[in-house]
């Protein structure tokens, strides 16, 4: 019984593998990555957008070049950043904000592997007597692994409380 299982599920799992590859086989090239405005200041927001892009369902931006905000994701102390986002009607955008002077390389790629392009963003430094030409840092940043941490020793925590209660539940019914 458990070798007829065995060879279902792995015919299936062919055939849903294989018919993908050929769906996947031929991809129409993007219209490219633009953006709304090329030579910003900092702290400045600007739109990067990928149009015509057919057969995919994600596109994620990848900033490098020095501490940026790429749409929701704030990196601050990072020089690479991205945000993966929703295709819809054949477009997707994502908003880029800098946080210093310099020169940004912001990239498109879809979630299958298509590079839809790339574009060069000049971030200058305002002409202020005695400016530094970078945002001043407002806030801090958490890493993923200290949020995690936090979770699992909540989860823990919840395990515990519950298996005590159980266990005081246990003994007062004897």
């Amino acid at each position: 019984m458990f070798k007829k299982t065995l060879s279902v599920v792995g015919i299936a799992a062919a055939l849903i593998l294989g018919s993908a590859a050929a769906a996947t086989a031929y991809t129409i090239p993007p219209g490219g990555l633009e953006a709304s405005d090329t030579t910003i200041a900092p702290g400045e927001t600007i739109t990067l957008t990928v149009n015509d892009i057919e057969g995919e369902t994600s596109a994620t931006f990848t900033a490098t070049g020095g501490p940026s905000t790429l749409a929701s994701i704030v990196l601050a102390s990072s020089t690479s950043s991205s945000v993966t986002k929703t295709v819809a009607d054949g477009s997707a955008s994502a908003s880029f904000t800098p946080q210093a002077a310099g020169e940004y390389t912001v990239t498109a790629t879809g979630g299958f592997g298509t590079e839809f392009g790339s574009v060069v963003i000049t971030v200058t430094a305002p002409a202020a007597a005695g400016g530094t030409g970078t945002l001043p840092s407002t806030g801090g940043s958490v890493p993923a692994a200290a949020i995690w941490f936090g979770a699992g020793a909540l989860g823990l925590g919840g395990i515990a409380v519950a298996a005590g209660v159980a266990r005081k539940r246990a003994s007062s019914k004897v």
